[in-house]
């Protein structure tokens, strides 16, 4: 009798071949973003409210993020599981016709956006020149912008990367019986978390930032790429 070959899994949860490149690709255009950033001084009146014409309940960035965010939902950005906005999106109507991407990856939110701003803002305050100056505040936020959403998107491939390792270890995953430590076993790499910090100073040093400003930010992206994991496994071995 012939066997029949198994269906290989959906691309968004092969992890040599898409997850890993795909993050190697997030971490130039992340760089390439805080150094953007740092051209600008702190501008902290751009993160409170104020600036807005019309409206002084949101701050610059608020406005800025949520403008931007509407338009990628319209293109259809938030429809591929892998990706996540800070912003509300949900009553943001199509622009056009577009196929739901074959996921393998669960319906299983896992918010960070605020934490990933906060942490942004206060790496603001530590890189970027003191002072104001409010004849490139549409440079900054610009930038801010583009800064945040690499970020989040690199953060929110943890769900993929969850997913995968959950495929190959569900067994070991069940047995944790909910230990976050216990997943956290099975999930960290400390070789691999190596290999994305030495790239972060590669990087720093390729683009002529201060590597104590760009490695920082990767440490935290690993940080919070393995909450995100542990979220969603703590849901996932339960489905």
């Amino acid at each position: 009798m012939t066997e029949t070959a198994s269906a290989p899994p959906p691309s968004d949860l092969d992890l040599a071949g898409t997850i890993r490149p795909g993050l190697d690709i997030l971490a130039n255009e992340i760089v390439i973003a805080l150094k953007k950033r740092t051209r600008f001084p702190v501008n902290r009146a751009i993160y409170v409210p104020g600036l807005v014409q019309g409206d002084n309940s949101v701050s610059l960035l608020e406005h800025t993020l949520a403008s931007v965010e509407q338009i990628h939902a319209g293109l259809g950005r938030y429809a591929f599981a892998t990706q996540d906005a800070f912003t509300d999106i949900s009553v943001v109507t199509p622009v056009m016709e577009r196929e739901v991407p074959v996921t393998g990856i669960r319906d299983i939110s896992v918010p960070v956006g605020p934490k990933v701003t906060a942490f942004y803002l206060s790496w603001i305050e530590r890189a970027c020149p003191p002072g104001d100056q409010t004849d490139n505040y549409g440079e900054t936020v610009t930038a801010d912008v583009g800064a945040l959403m690499a970020i989040l998107e690199r953060v929110n491939l943890g769900r993929p990367v969850a997913e995968s390792k959950f495929l190959d270890l569900s067994a070991e995953f069940k047995a944790c019986n909910g230990s976050r430590e216990c997943m956290r076993s099975l999930l960290v790499r400390k070789d691999r978390e190596q290999v994305v910090l030495d790239l972060a100073a590669q990087l720093a040093k390729r683009y002529e930032m201060p590597e104590d400003s760009v490695v920082p930010v990767f440490e935290f992206m690993i940080e919070t790429t393995v909450d995100v994991e542990l979220d969603y496994l703590a849901e996932r071995v339960n489905l």
